[in-house]
């Protein structure tokens, strides 16, 4: 794609359309990364944390895989690569496309009213150089503890609105956000220290 989305109904519409295109009812994450964009990190680090919001993420497993995609393109940033790659392993993943369909229509709503009045380029240092850095570690460490904290019923919404949050600041380049995934990640390990 050479428009990829800056905002989160660009980012549906994509996923809209990633489903609409698949012949056997389901959605790889290679689709996904194709109809996205393939050149920069931010919707791709937006996605996993949608899904884990949306009512498809109380699917039994489905937020540990979205926490390895998260961790996955989290490290690439920390290394420094210039456009998202995936391996074979993560890149066949796949959901039905009836589920993830319903999840966009459930989230669609919301997404127009973030988008109209809460989302826009601004404090754009946040989002970028060294502050980029910080995002993508604190996207690691939101990844690792996910599965922890996924022990505690609806304990898992708290990490998945931090990574949603990274997710939006960098698409969007809203530091605003990246504020707000910040303190959310704070939430999370206060849960994870709650726990033990």
């Amino acid at each position: 794609m050479d428009d990829e989305p800056s905002n989160l109904g660009g980012v549906l519409d994509q996923l809209a359309i990633a489903c609409n295109a698949s012949r056997d009812g389901q959605v790889s994450v290679r689709d996904v990364q194709k109809v996205i964009g393939q050149r920069s990190f931010g919707p791709m680090l937006l996605v996993p944390g949608l899904i884990g919001l949306s009512p498809i993420g109380a699917i039994p497993g489905l937020p540990g895989v979205m926490a390895i995609i998260e961790l996955f393109f989290a490290w690439q940033i920390l290394f420094g690569r210039r456009h998202p790659w995936l391996p074979q392993f993560i890149a066949r993943r796949s959901m039905s496309t009836a589920r993830l369909g319903r999840a966009i229509d459930v989230i669609r709503p919301y997404a127009r009213w973030v988008d109209r009045f809460l989302l826009r380029p601004r404090l754009t240092v946040f989002t970028r150089g060294p502050f980029l850095t910080v995002i993508a570690l604190m996207c690691v460490l939101l990844s690792l503890i996910m599965p922890i904290i996924e022990l505690v019923p609806l304990a898992g919404i708290v990490p998945n609105a931090a990574l949603t949050a990274f997710g939006l600041a960098v698409t969007a380049h809203d530091g605003l956000w990246a504020l707000v995934a910040f303190i959310s990640t704070v939430g999370s390990i206060y849960l994870l220290v709650m726990m033990f």
